[in-house]
């Protein structure tokens, strides 16, 4: 074979295996994505192919290598393109043509699973008839005579287009993940991110890619020559430290390594090499794979800071890695090797102005482009149609853990699992079928079993109620049967025990206050019950208006005083002058602070009780009122603290014996604490005395009307 036939044969091969390329596109983005958007990415790779390689040989091919009078900055040749008996020629379009469909698919992952199938094929004809072509014109463009495209006539080069093909991929892709927004709950607090569907797949297409590449890069040289081999090694070596630096950086953010960190940082490499495989050591390859993959996980990780939705990585991957890798031209490239005269500074200024110039026209371009669809409505899919898959939204196709997921989300969504999935047999979405059958099984079994319960506890519950309600409504009648007999014996003992006295006989004073100290402990034991009852029932309501505690505690201590000499007791007051009003229930407060009053007298003799009153802050800064009602009697046990707020309990049996009473009084000084939004406790040492603290609020107003009890225990102090 003679040398041309060689090299039109070798421009062929690796032409071959760039268009391979399309595979490892297709698996790298189906396996990054849900799977319910799999086949629409596929399906877009391969009509992106079929519209890239159409408009291409159209006009593509035409602006991009044709002459004419605006040569420089368009062709305006070839169009249609048909050359006769040109072997070379063909060869040579073939490998641009591939070419041109690698910087469309790049596009398909970035924005995948929201884009319409229709508006990603106008993106393909709109980048490939024009954005690609005119971007490559001004960069690689010549005739026998040399560069002809003006990037090219100042120095600019581009190997094998980290900038041309990449970054024009990559910017387009920005523009379009900036103009369509992120997916559906990518970026929703405490939501996890959305995870590939496959990694073993990616996986597969990241090495296609790599092997694909060795003929993006071999096959720049449109012959096969000494070139050849150190622009391979370079590409392979580029690659893989490309892998390892992501690796380890990833493994330093995360403490282990990240598949996509590696995949990306493969292709960050193999693309930062691309525009400079041909002009650097292999030194020099291994620091631009190391520093590109590092380029492509940060920029990665800024993306996600910043909120932006790049499905696959695509943008840091190629765009930035690309502008890096063309850069490494006059970075680390070989001044000889570059043969345009230029100093390596000078080069450095060429290279910049050429990624400036693609970026500037390939997102500025693009920006507009994918802003029109929007604004015409053309751009993104609904929201409907992206939560249930583009699969079957876009293309009525699915896979059979699509249509198990779909149908366990339905299930979910109805509330009810009486039926149950279809089950494929033979395959490993059906043996999930069939072991989510039987827990739904299950789980319908336990539904029974429970509503069952439920119904049973419920009808308990309405017996319990209904129980209750008698009991509460016989010791409403009861007590108020009671209180009239009682009342009458009370009166009628009184009236004897004037009339004895008046008459001047003695002889039955005692028997007769016997009989006036039972008739009041009973009805103070029933008045107690009642007001139990009323609490349990519910028929209790507050009366909130503004009280001048002051006031208050002065005129209890007037009560008290009878109880205060029966044990020779003190009592202290210990009051600021800077209160205020309290608004609350007069009547169920003074209540309260007589029980808790009457109780220390009771339990205290020769000692001293104390009745101190503050106003602080809370903890989250409600205003508060603490009462402390504080003695010096026999106090408690922490055991005998325990059940002294219940009804008909005391601290024990032998101070019932000794000190008497109900056990009632605490129990419905608690409840009236509660019902006026406060609470009550309790610090008692034995033999040193008790402190009780209640608690209320102060932030309370006045109302006309009385207030449903439960309304201020919603609003209760901190228990």
């Amino acid at each position: 074979m003679d040398t041309d036939g060689l090299n039109i044969a070798w421009i062929l091969v690796t032409a071959a295996m760039v268009m391979t390329m399309q595979v490892g596109f297709c698996l790298l983005e189906s396996g990054l994505v849900r799977a319910k958007n799999s086949i629409n990415v596929a399906i877009k790779n391969m009509a992106d192919f079929c519209v890239s390689a159409a408009v291409f040989w159209l006009t593509g091919f035409g602006l991009m290598f044709g002459a004419g009078p605006l040569a420089g900055f368009v062709g305006l040749t070839d169009f249609f393109f048909n050359p006769e008996h040109e072997p070379y020629l063909l060869a040579f379009f073939v490998f641009q043509l591939v070419f041109c469909g690698t910087a469309i698919t790049i596009i398909s992952g970035a924005v995948a699973e929201r884009i319409r199938f229709s508006a990603y094929l106008m993106v393909a004809v709109f980048v490939s008839g024009l954005i690609y072509p005119l971007i490559g014109h001004w960069a690689w463009a010549s005739d026998a005579n040399g560069p002809v495209g003006w990037l090219g006539r100042i120095g600019f080069l581009d190997f094998a287009g980290s900038t041309v093909v990449h970054s024009v991929g990559g910017w387009v892709a920005f523009a379009g993940v900036l103009i369509i927004g992120p997916r559906l709950g990518q970026f929703e607090p405490n939501q996890p991110k959305i995870q590939g569907h496959n990694l073993t797949l990616a996986s597969a297409g990241t090495l296609i890619l790599w092997f694909g590449w060795i003929g993006f890069n071999g096959g720049s040289t449109l012959a096969l020559n000494e070139r050849v081999p150190s622009i391979i090694a370079n590409t392979i070596i580029a690659g893989g430290f490309g892998g390892l630096a992501a690796m380890v950086v990833g493994y330093a953010r995360y403490g282990m390594p990240k598949t996509w960190a590696i995949m990306n940082g493969i292709i960050g490499g193999l693309v930062g090499i691309t525009a400079c495989c041909n002009v650097v050591s292999l030194p020099s390859a291994a620091l631009i794979g190391t520093l590109s993959g590092v380029i492509c996980f940060l920029g990665m990780q800024w993306f996600e800071k910043l909120k932006i939705d790049d499905a696959v990585g695509a943008v840091p991957a190629h765009a930035f890695c690309g502008a890096f890798g063309t850069l490494s031209v006059a970075l680390f490239g070989e001044p000889e090797a570059w043969g345009t005269g230029l100093s390596r500074f000078e080069q450095l200024g060429v290279q910049s102005l050429g990624i400036l110039t693609c970026l500037g026209w390939t997102f500025g371009a693009s920006i507009i482009f994918f802003y029109t669809l929007r604004k015409i409505g053309k751009l993104r899919v609904t929201p409907e149609q992206e939560r249930a898959g583009l699969n079957v939204s876009e293309h009525g196709a699915s896979t059979e853990l699509v249509d198990l997921i779909t149908e366990m989300d339905r299930q979910r969504h109805a509330g009810s699992f009486d039926h149950q999935v279809h089950v494929e047999p033979h395959t490993e979405v059906g043996q999930i079928a069939t072991e989510y059958n039987r827990v739904i099984a299950k789980v319908e079994e336990e539904f029974c079993r429970r509503g069952e319960a439920i119904i049973a506890a419920q009808s308990a519950r309405k017996e319990a109620e209904r129980a209750n309600q008698v009991k509460n409504e016989f010791l409403a009648n009861m007590s108020h049967e009671l209180r009239t007999p009682l009342g009458i014996i009370t009166g009628y003992t009184e009236l004897v025990q004037e009339e004895l006295r008046d008459n001047g006989i003695d002889g039955y004073g005692q028997d007769l206050q016997t009989i006036a100290d039972a008739s009041n402990h009973l009805l103070h034991l029933i008045n107690g019950v009642l007001d139990i009852s009323k609490i349990e029932s519910g028929r209790l309501e507050i009366h909130l208006e503004p009280i001048d505690i002051v006031d208050l505690i002065n005129r209890l201590s007037q009560t008290v005083k009878p109880l205060l000499r029966e044990n020779s007791n003190e009592l202290t007051l210990i009051l600021p002058s800077d209160l205020g009003i309290l608004v609350t229930d007069e009547i169920k407060l003074q209540q309260c602070l007589l029980n808790l009053i009457s109780n220390a007298t009771k339990f205290t003799e020769k000692g001293e009780i104390r009745v101190s009153l503050i106003r602080k802050l809370s903890p989250s800064g409600r205003p508060l009122f603490i009462f402390e009602v504080n003695d010096t009697g026999i106090g408690m046990t922490p055991a005998q603290m325990d059940n002294i707020f219940e009804a008909f309990t005391q601290a024990d049996s032998s101070t019932t014996r000794k000190y008497g009473g109900t056990g009632l009084g605490l129990a419905i000084t608690r409840s009236f604490c509660r019902l006026m939004g406060g609470e009550i406790s309790v610090v008692s040492e034995p033999g040193v005395g008790s402190t009780f603290t209640i608690t209320l609020p102060a932030d309370l107003g006045p109302t006309e009307q009385p207030v449903p009890a439960e309304q201020l225990q919603i609003n209760s102090v901190q228990r």
